[in-house]
């Protein structure tokens, strides 16, 4: 992709725990990360990391001896030189990776069959969400679908360079045609400025991925 290299793993089903033939992919501290959970977030572990794995392989980067541990937060703690940005639904872990000289990236995966709009006067600005009302109703989700997969992804990107929560209104995105997206930042002023680019995946008509690079302030 643009921004990295994207890979993709399936997930299966159920609640059963990782097989040790599967875990043995993986750095032996993250096989520590993964035995510590059970159920889904288990699996959610174990295919984001088989994931970034994959991805590192294509990049041309050797990750063997760096386990991608986590914050507290649970985002992922990049080895030295990477970025890196994971997100998951129930049948897929994908995993961006980039140089971290390129800047700062971000992924997240949104889709499924139930409409959600009605969240849209959480995720949207007020101009935002006057640009949805103003769609067909059929429309209005896979609209706010793609902001909150974009507002979602640049979150993933920044907030562990400034160490801090910041919400939805922090963002406004613009969607135009062919999937064009631009994006204006509403940090707080103290905070460094980031040039984001955002480039969509549709992976069917009702998912999409949402892939954020931000450029790193001086």
């Amino acid at each position: 992709m643009r921004f990295g290299v994207l890979a993709a793993v399936p997930l299966p089903p159920g609640l059963e725990p990782v097989p040790d033939v599967d875990l043995q992919e993986l750095h032996p501290r993250e096989i520590e990360l993964a035995r510590a959970e059970r159920g889904r977030r288990q699996v959610e572990i174990v295919g984001g990391r088989l994931a970034f794995r994959a991805a590192a392989a294509e990049l041309g980067i050797e990750v063997g001896d760096f386990p991608l541990l986590s914050d507290s937060k649970r985002a992922p703690l990049a080895p030295p030189g990477l970025t890196v940005s994971l997100t998951h639904k129930e049948d897929l872990a994908i995993a961006l990776v980039a140089a971290s000289s390129d800047g700062l990236v971000g992924v997240d995966l949104e889709g499924g069959s139930r409409d959600r709009s009605a969240i849209m006067t959480r995720v949207c600005r007020p101009e935002e969400l006057l640009a949805v009302q103003a769609l067909p109703e059929a429309s209005r989700w896979p609209n706010v679908m793609a902001r909150f997969a974009v507002k979602e992804a640049i979150y993933k990107a920044i907030a562990p360079r400034l160490g801090r929560f910041f919400g939805f209104q922090a963002a406004r995105v613009e969607l135009g045609e062919a999937d064009r997206v631009e994006v204006t930042m509403f940090l707080d002023p103290a905070d460094p400025s980031f040039h984001v680019e955002v480039e969509l995946l549709r992976l069917d008509p009702d998912r999409l991925v949402a892939l954020v690079r931000a450029s790193a302030p001086n």
